[in-house]
């Protein structure tokens, strides 16, 4: 359900010290707080591998803030985390503050700056994890506002083109599908027994989105705190929301196996034909293909909708690929 979060949390500036101290990072000893920052992590890793200071700041009423963030799948040791366990999270990090600060009272003033909703699925067949990629090509460019990026930056900063990952992005809401197994080998990383064959499909929430949501006026009223956002309602409505506008609901299909569900459904024949010829405009382009074609927004969402009540995906199995299968199960499923 989740994966990682990330919290400030307020609290008295000789107690930062300290701890910057006791990881041999004396703060007044470095030019550039980011200098300290790193050489805290690099010895915090070696005991608490779940944890990260990602930041330090101050306010004006000389408060400090720590910005922590928490892998969650570390902190548990495993990794399918649901609302039930949210009592031993907040015990954990409790404890972590207890072990560096003597108390625990920062976690009780926390706002939460971001969470990783995530949905983990299994693909063995390595030829259907190679098509579900090649397929996700197909999907939007753009939607709500997020760009999907094809190209990033490795940690040399690079040019680093995205295989076996779809990525899309705003400045308050991130969505990302990757293969975890393929990101660990890219990293040098040990691959964990729950991460084999594992497509990751992800929500990133982060500040600008849960500054909008604690909002009276135009938001939900929603605190920013760990406990309001580990739900199990807020996760199945935010992939809802987040994921299916560009995934799609329906299973994958080659335009023959599409063509005789078609056949089959309940609809005219007229119906029949438009249905196949947005499915081959698409198959020839990409999910907007119709739509810069002239065709109108409305008619595009009522033709999806129309494919995905008989079960298929409006991104067709490339008929050409002898390799790939005549079908396939949609991932995505909740």
């Amino acid at each position: 359900m989740i994966h990682s979060v990330e919290m400030v949390l307020p609290n008295k500036q000789e107690r930062v010290e300290y701890l910057f101290t006791s990881y041999g990072a004396n703060i007044t000893k470095y030019e550039h707080i980011g200098a300290a920052v790193r050489q805290l992590n690099r010895e915090l890793k070696k005991e608490y591998r779940a944890f990260t200071i990602s930041w330090l700041s101050c306010n004006a009423s000389g408060t400090w803030n720590l910005h922590l963030k928490i892998d969650l799948i570390k902190l548990l040791g495993k990794s399918f985390i649901q609302e039930d366990d949210y009592d031993l999270v907040e015990f954990k990090i409790r404890d972590f503050l207890i072990d560096h600060f003597a108390e625990s009272s920062s976690f009780d003033s926390h706002r939460l700056t971001r969470i990783d909703y995530k949905l983990d699925v299994r693909l063995p067949d390595k030829k259907q994890r190679e098509l579900l990629f090649h397929l996700l090509e197909k999907h939007a460019a753009k939607y709500a506002y997020k760009v999907k990026i094809k190209w990033g930056r490795d940690e040399d900063g690079n040019p680093l083109k995205y295989q076996t990952s779809q990525y899309h992005k705003c400045k308050s809401v991130e969505f990302i599908i990757y293969s975890k197994e393929d990101e660990r080998l890219a990293k040098g990383e040990h691959i964990e027994s729950y991460e084999k064959n594992v497509i990751r499909y992800e929500v990133r929430l982060k500040n600008p989105h849960l500054n909008g949501m604690k909002r009276k006026d135009k938001g939900k009223s929603r605190e920013k705190v760990l406990k309001t956002y580990f739900s199990k309602e807020l996760w199945k409505e935010y992939m809802e929301k987040q994921v299916l506008p560009i995934v799609y609901r329906g299973d994958y299909y080659t335009i023959t196996e599409a063509e005789k569900i078609i056949e089959r459904s309940h609809y005219s024949k007229k119906k029949k034909d438009s249905l196949r010829s947005f499915l081959v405009s698409i198959s020839k382009g990409s999910i907007d293909t119709p739509k810069k074609k002239g065709m109108s927004n409305p008619t595009h969402r009522k033709y999806i909708r129309e494919l995905e009540a008989i079960g298929i995906s409006p991104i067709l199995i490339p008929k050409n690929r002898k390799d790939f299968p005549n079908s396939m199960k949609n991932p995505f499923c909740i």
